[in-house]
């Protein structure tokens, strides 16, 4: 005897889920990622609209003819050089990366002729940052309809485990706009923030593209403080700077400041001493002054701040610009090893932080703005959120 009524009933169960389980999880899966692809292509959409916005008045061209530029700088795209021989692969993304950067710095020159280099920097900045979001939407739009037509559930699966990594990033790059746009610092501004405060009301001049250095005496030392020239968006060249420093002056020590990606469970803002140069893995930059300062001898030691990384991007937190002070003895620790000379270098992008003390105050002041109206914001949602609770709204 096969069983009784309840046996049967649960397997017919069973064979009926083998056949209509794959179904339900594909479509429970492209209903997520549609939803995803549709709130993508909003941050999208308004941060094209927050760029036209911005030019709007200031631009020869016509809304259409506007449009029709940015719409065409989303399709951007860079090839990747090609690595069968990886000797010489350093040079070939340096090559690239530049050659990107001007580009992109001849179409935003196109587009607002004759207006200030800080404004166009900065507008760079967020056509490339939205050029991003434009671009990760497209590729999730891609693999909806490659699961689509493929109705395979599996390459769902794998791109939905992903989707709390790219929200991070969707949401970073989004935050980042409004904040390049009217210049406000973000959390990778925390190196030139911290060069721009020592160098203090110090002369400064141009060393190399879109870098500056000041020279003054620090306890005794003689100290070159470098950063991207500011407050316009910008990473500078510091490779080049060092090595015309290193041409004329016997260099005992070279001290980097860098923000740095923080693990889950570390604290924001959290000041850490170590070796090595302190810089971001963009373009080929670090590998070159790696190189040199190895075949130099000259010993480099790196200040990082730790924060999240989707934190680089968005608006800098109070918690990191609190770190100055920290960062700041652990500089002086650093020194006590040197001699008579260092180079120390405020790493990150500059956008809101020009080049002496009292810039770095403005900047400053632009973050606590930012912050109260952050608090704010988050009072009024908590305010909103107890009575919704209470009254089922």
């Amino acid at each position: 005897m096969f069983g009784g009524p309840l046996e049967i009933l649960s397997f017919v169960i069973f064979i009926a889920l083998m056949f209509f389980f794959p179904k339900i999880m594909l479509y429970q899966i492209l209903s997520l990622l549609n939803t995803k692809a549709a709130s993508y292509e909003e941050m999208t959409t308004k941060a094209q609209k927050m760029i036209l916005k911005k030019i709007d008045k200031k631009t020869k061209l016509t809304n259409k003819q506007l449009k029709t530029s940015i719409d065409r700088m989303m399709e951007t795209f860079v090839v990747e050089p090609d690595s069968i021989d990886p000797n010489g692969i350093a040079k070939k993304v340096r090559y690239i990366t530049n050659r990107h950067d001007k580009k992109l710095d001849l179409f935003v020159k196109d587009i607002t002729e004759g207006f200030s280099k800080e404004y166009q920097r900065n507008l760079a900045a967020s056509i490339t940052h939205t050029i991003g979001l434009y671009q990760i939407t497209k590729i999730i739009k891609h693999f909806i309809e490659l699961i689509k037509q493929t109705k395979n559930f599996q390459i769902g699966m794998v791109l939905q485990m992903q989707l709390p990594f790219i929200d991070k990033q969707m949401k970073a790059l989004y935050s980042s706009i409004p904040a390049l746009i009217e210049s406000i610092p973000v959390g990778d501004c925390i190196g030139p923030l911290y060069a721009a405060n020592i160098i203090g009301d110090s002369k400064t001049e141009k060393i190399a593209e879109g870098t500056i250095v000041a020279k003054k005496k620090i306890k005794g030392k003689e100290v070159f403080i470098l950063k991207a020239d500011g407050p316009g968006a910008n990473l500078g060249n510091i490779d080049e700077a060092i090595r015309k420093i290193v041409a004329k002056n016997k260099i005992d020590k070279i001290i980097t400041i860098d923000a740095s990606g923080a693990l889950e469970s570390e604290k924001v803002g959290l000041v850490a001493e170590g070796v090595g140069f302190a810089m971001g893995p963009r373009g080929a930059e670090r590998f070159f002054a790696e190189t040199f300062l190895t075949d130099k001898n000259i010993p480099v030691d790196g200040v990082i701040v730790k924060m999240k990384p989707e934190q680089a991007l968005m608006p800098m937190k109070k918690e990191i610009k609190e770190a100055l002070p920290l960062v700041d003895e652990a500089v002086w620790r650093c020194m006590k090893e040197a001699k008579k000379k260092i180079i120390i270098v405020g790493v990150g992008l500059t956008v809101g932080v020009g080049n002496n003390k009292k810039a770095a105050e403005i900047a400053e002041k632009k973050i606590e703005v930012y912050n109260k109206k952050l608090e704010v914001e988050s009072k009024k949602k908590k305010k909103k959120g107890f009575w919704a609770k209470i009254f089922g709204e």
